[in-house]
């Protein structure tokens, strides 16, 4: 019998049982303890851990888009300024497409170097591939818990960073399973580095925080282009409301001292790209730009689209805890300022992204570390209530081990609750990811096959071609090869693998210089098939 999805959950759901103890721990602490840091170590180990079992809970590539991610990765080893996809074009590409072109531009190149440097300390492998997520998710735990101590409390902080921990759908972008997977990560980790950064500024006068915020806002753009810029909207209508910041040169001038950071952070790749590869570079500068006037790639929705969307992003009817929540934090005690560099960001997002005509369920993931911290102002603010209320309660040592344990609980059925990683054990799912299994099985076997000819594979299934890739130092493309293909790699002599579906055309089946696999590949049923047979 093969590998078998399920059974491989249930054996390492202990990385789940791990993290969320430490969760638990780490929540209990700062309550009973009162020791801030030990508790984020705790809650920092706890995210790794759960991370570590949706990584190993996922132990094959995914379609959209990690597999592109992965390859452009790869091929920064060996030129990291000069992503490709397709790193030795033999046979005519279209350079417009991204799943198949040689120059690949499509993303700003930061989370690719990230993981192209992970490669080199790990090897190239899934692990190394989602390494930089799993440990930026992990890190957020610090700057998160520092904003929600800033506004509020410590405890406000802690649980601030224990929300974002049990966040379902983040977990899914640092396994690869949701579009634009490690490129959000990354992205929502610069982004709230920059919000946090600010925070610092106003709240200690600092000056180096001026410059660490222009930093992250620009490592924030590498990612993801404009949108990286919020702390600057955060920071312009903390200035503009409050008139003796408006009325202070120097206030606006230390923001343009950290705008110019950001752009020297992040122009120079921009122009270095629009000299070295013109067209491919102004294709996509004009391509992103479309996305907000037109919806591409299918990718499209009404004007309420995200806030219909906030339950795929925090949780079955979590939309009514943001409600009541954000009621709550609005009449808190908090400072003004802090209601706005809080409130801001998230209002900017989903305005902008709202309008925008291409609309995926990730873009307003950004601001989900806000959100989350106004979650936790609520809860501090109703404990703080009903401890005053009650002298009893204030006095309970028992309230800090409770509300542990609640969060934890919180996040582990929050977890059960989606069917992703097997938990529900779903039919379909369990197919899907038996079936995603054994076809990486297949394509890591290759080289047995086919030794270290130069080599071109076709006919894998959908975009396998790209899983070839990764796991092995072939080219690779869809379908089968034309006779002009076959005729152009052979004149470069390069050996032609394809996969055997039973329906070759006769010039393939026909012509003996090509190899033909039989393997699993196009089975219909994938559970204990062998990797490779003849």
């Amino acid at each position: 019998m093969g590998f078998n999805i399920t059974e491989h959950i249930q054996s390492i759901i202990y990385l789940l049982y791990l993290g969320i103890i430490l969760v638990a721990l780490g929540i209990i602490n700062i309550k009973v303890g009162k020791n801030s840091f030990s508790s984020l170590l705790l809650l920092a180990f706890g995210s790794f851990a759960i991370s570590q079992f949706v990584n190993l809970g996922n132990p094959f590539l995914h379609m959209w888009d990690e597999q592109v991610h992965a390859v452009v990765a790869k091929n920064m080893l060996h030129n990291p300024f000069k992503p490709m996809l397709i790193p030795d074009p033999v046979l005519p590409i279209d350079f417009k497409n991204w799943t198949g072109n040689h120059i690949w531009v499509h993303k700003q190149p930061l989370f690719l170097w990230q993981i192209a440097l992970s490669y080199k300390l790990f090897g190239i492998n899934l692990f190394a591939l989602r390494f930089p997520s799993m440990l930026m998710f992990s890190l957020l735990v610090f700057p998160v818990y520092r904003i929600g101590r800033i506004i509020s409390t410590k405890e406000t902080g802690i649980y601030a960073a224990a929300f974002l921990i049990g966040s379902n759908f983040i977990y899914q972008l640092v396994g690869g399973r949701m579009n634009t997977d490690h490129n959000d990560v990354s992205f929502l980790f610069y982004v709230t580095l920059s919000i946090w950064a600010w925070f610092e500024k106003e709240n200690s006068g600092k000056r180096y925080w001026i410059v660490l915020i222009g930093i992250f806002s620009g490592a924030a753009i590498l990612n993801k282009w404009l949108v990286g810029l919020l702390v600057y909207a955060v920071w312009g209508l903390n200035t503009l409301i409050f008139r003796k910041k408006r009325r202070d040169l120097i206030s606006w001038a230390q923001m343009l001292v950290s705008f110019i950071i950001t752009l020297v952070v992040f122009l120079p790749w921009q122009i270095y790209i629009l000299k070295n590869f013109p067209v491919e570079s102004r294709y996509e500068f004009n391509y992103n730009s479309l996305h907000f006037f037109q919806s591409m790639e299918g990718h499209s929705g009404d004007m309420l689209y995200h806030f219909n969307k906030i339950e795929t992003l925090y949780g079955t009817d979590f939309q009514y805890v943001i409600i009541v929540s954000i009621i709550i934090f609005l009449i808190s005690k908090t400072k003004t300022w802090h209601k706005l560099g809080i409130l801001t960001p998230i209002l900017v997002v989903y305005f902008f992204f709202s309008m925008a005509a291409t609309k995926m369920p990730a873009f307003p993931i950004i601001i989900s570390p806000l959100v989350y911290i106004v979650v936790a102002v609520s809860v501090t603010t109703i404990l703080k209530w009903l401890m005053a209320k009650n002298r009893i309660l204030s006095k309970n040592k028992i309230l800090g081990p409770f509300l542990g344990t609640a969060i934890a609980l919180y996040i582990f059925f929050h977890f059960l609750n989606h069917d992703y990683l097997c938990l529900k054990n779903s039919d379909w799912n369990r197919r899907t990811s038996q079936k995603a299994v054994t076809l990486t099985e297949v394509y890591k076997d290759l080289p047995l096959i086919i030794g270290d000819k130069k080599t071109m594979v076709y006919n894998a299934r959908n975009f396998d071609k790209l899983k070839i890739m990764f796991y092995t130092d072939y080219m690779a493309r869809s379908g089968f090869p034309s006779k002009q293909d076959i005729k152009s790699l052979k004149e470069q002599n390069m050996g032609i693998f394809v996969f055997d579906n039973d329906k070759l055309p006769d010039y393939i089946i026909k012509d003996s210089t090509i190899a033909k696999i039989k393997s699993a590949v196009w089975q219909k049923n994938y559970e204990g098939q062998p990797k490779v047979y003849y």
